[in-house]
């Protein structure tokens, strides 16, 4: 799909093909710009990329050719949450990543500004009618606390519903 000025590539939801030595490579490439994934170590790449690749839960975006963007995503049952709020995410079992209906956003890599383009197109385009939550990127300084966010034709009430409808698996501060 083109979106202005990216080449966006999501297998999952856009349908085309999943290469993936490609797709990790640009990960991997676009975590190495990232100042919080370029110092994770290599033996993490099979349990932290590898299983959203092959279930293909990414979005991948490039501009001129070159990977601009990652932004991944894990589908988790209550079990699963509960594991990905309390372990580091290296200890997370690969059948973990797509077992329920509770979306998470597990990486959103975006180390050259392209974060505002990228932020209207998955609310805008790809994941309209969604909610998801993430960890705050930043729980080593402010502590664990979780991010929510829905797609742009998700009104600020029906969010609100669905995070009472979907409780946390773990009592955590939440923005």
């Amino acid at each position: 799909m083109r979106a202005g000025n990216y080449e966006i590539s999501s297998p999952l939801i856009l349908g085309g093909e999943a290469r993936e030595a490609e797709v990790l490579g640009a990960a991997v490439w676009l975590w190495m710009h990232s100042p919080l994934h370029r110092d994770a170590p290599l033996h993490a790449l099979p349990t932290l990329l590898l299983p959203i690749i092959k279930q293909r839960q990414y979005v991948l975006a490039a501009e001129a050719g070159k990977p601009v963007f990652f932004f991944s995503w894990a589908w988790l049952n209550e079990e699963a949450e509960a594991r990905y709020l309390q372990l580091p995410a290296i200890h997370f079992p690969p059948e973990d990543w797509n077992s329920g209906a509770r979306m998470w956003c597990c990486d959103w890599i975006a180390p050259f500004g392209h974060t505002a383009a990228m932020s209207r197109l998955i609310r805008r385009d790809l994941f309209p009618h969604a909610c998801w939550r993430a960890l705050d990127h930043r729980g080593e300084q402010r502590g664990k606390r979780v991010l929510n966010f829905h797609g742009g034709s998700v009104s600020h009430e029906a969010a609100k519903r669905w995070r009472q409808a979907h409780p946390l698996a773990l009592e955590l501060p939440q923005i």
